[in-house]
Formats: structure tokens, sequence, C-alpha cells
């Protein structure tokens, strides 16, 4: 009974520690589509590219016209209202998008429709739609 006293501590020790580490584990899914809501709500245009499928990105080359436009937009609220895995293995977000146009001033908001693939097992999410549209 006395060694169950001295052992019990260094158990229930040993369990928090395990337990505190299984949570800190993230879903690659999760913390790719949170990262580049990170990148757009900081307006972070380059790095929001990052996440964009490269077979998408070669058919959405960004004119420089685009690059200037999108410098000058401001994001000011990033909110993802659903996200529904499909049949096809992909994940839909619906997001909404608050943002300035600083060459007006005016704030506007857009819902853009992001679809999410995966390759190599669902250790790298892709996001296959592109960049939001702010009109």
């Amino acid at each position: 009974m006395r060694a169950m006293r001295k052992i019990l501590p260094f158990l229930l020790a040993s369990l928090f520690v395990l337990l505190s580490a299984c949570s800190s584990v993230v879903h690659p899914k999760v913390n790719m589509m949170d990262e580049f809501g990170n990148a757009v709500r900081w307006s972070d245009w380059d790095m929001a590219w990052q996440f964009i499928d490269p077979a998408t990105r070669t058919s959405l080359v960004l004119p420089g016209e685009e690059q200037d436009r999108l410098e000058h937009i401001k994001v000011t609220g990033y909110n993802v209202r659903t996200s529904e895995p499909q049949p096809d293995g992909t994940i839909m977000q619906q997001v909404e998008i608050h943002y300035i146009d600083q060459a007006t001033q005016v704030e506007r908001m857009v819902r853009s429709r992001q679809i999410w693939r995966t390759d190599d097992g669902g250790d790298h999410w892709w996001l296959t739609t592109g960049l939001p549209s702010f009109e």
C-alpha cells in the first residue's frame, strides 16, 4: 500500500502529460485551412497564394493589375460559415470576408465558396478554387 502511495503521484503526472500531448495534435486539414484564413485576414496574398492547388495556380496566373488591386484590399473579417466533407473526399467551405478597398474607403463583404482537396493521404490540403474575388 505504501509503495502505491509513492507511485500514484508519478502515474497521475504521467497520465496528465500524455493527455495534454494528445490534445495538442492538430489534423493537417484543420491547420492548413486555418493558416490560409490567417493569411487572408492579414491580407498576406503571397502567403495565401501558397495554399492554392498547383494545378489551379497555373490557370490562375495573377496579372500585374490584379496583384496591384489586391495590395489595396485590407481584410477586416474572415468567418468560416460552413465546412462540410463532400462524397468525393474534398471539403467545401462557405466563407464570409469583410474588407476595405483602400481606393474607395468603403467596407464590403464577399462570400467565397472554397473547395479543398488533399493528396499524400491527407498530409497536405490544397485550395482548388483560387483566391476570393473582391469586386
